[in-house]
Formats: structure tokens, C-alpha cells, sequence
């Protein structure tokens, strides 16, 4: 499948202008995760998006977040999220700028929560 990346740039630029957002642990966010390159996760439709778990808030402007996937995977690189039947691809852990997220989906219990951040721990 051929990316376009040209789209996204156009799309970044914008992006970019835009205002950061407060975010909070826990939350579920429509995030413009773009074309990236290689095994990197890319974002879907016309504004690149995937939803993304907040895990921790690094700065006013950044959070470290874990893309989620709706299909069910298993194993050491992943941690399903129960009630919004996705699973977090930990492998793909990193920083974001808040002005890529585009709406808010939910907030996730405490108790999933602590799931996810343990898949973390033991995969760093």
C-alpha cells in the first residue's frame, strides 16, 4: 500500500497551529498518529487517526501514550483493555504533543489501568 505522506505533511502543518489540549492518566483520545515509516504505527483515514491511552502527562503540552488496536492480540507486547475491547500495543510506546489528539473517547478504570502500566514496567 503506497502512503502519502504529502497528505500528512499538509495535515502536520495544520496540526501544528493548532492549540495544545490538558489531558489526564487514564484517558482514551482520537489521536493523528500520521504515516510513519516501516513497522511504526500509522494512522487510519483522511486525518491519520488511531485512539491512543494516556499514561502519563510529561509535561503541560506532552504525555507518553500507547496506541491501541481493536484487534484482540496477546502476548508480552500487548495488554487488552476489557471495556473498550481494544488492546494497548506497548511495543509502540512514546511521546506525544497534546495538538495531535482530536477528541476524547473515555477513561478507563483504575484496576486496567494498573494492567497496562505493569505490561510497561516488565517490557522496559
Amino acid at each position: 500500500m503506497k502512503k502519502d505522506f504529502d497528505k500528512w505533511n499538509t495535515l502536520k502543518k495544520h496540526l501544528d497551529a493548532s492549540k495544545p489540549i490538558y489531558v489526564h492518566e487514564r484517558e482514551i483520545w482520537f489521536c493523528s498518529f500520521g504515516v510513519n515509516i516501516g513497522s511504526e504505527q500509522d494512522g487510519k483515514h483522511e486525518l491519520f487517526e488511531r485512539p491512543v491511552l494516556v499514561v502519563k502527562r510529561v509535561t503541560s503540552n506532552t504525555f507518553l501514550g500507547v496506541p491501541l488496536t481493536s484487534n484482540k492480540k496477546q502476548g508480552s507486547w500487548y495488554a487488552e483493555i476489557g471495556s473498550t475491547g481494544t488492546s494497548a500495543i506497548i511495543s509502540q510506546i512514546k511521546l506525544f504533543d497534546t495538538r495531535r489528539l482530536a477528541r476524547k473517547v473515555t477513561t478507563i478504570n483504575e484496576t486496567e489501568f494498573k494492567i497496562v502500566h505493569q505490561k510497561i514496567k516488565d517490557f522496559i
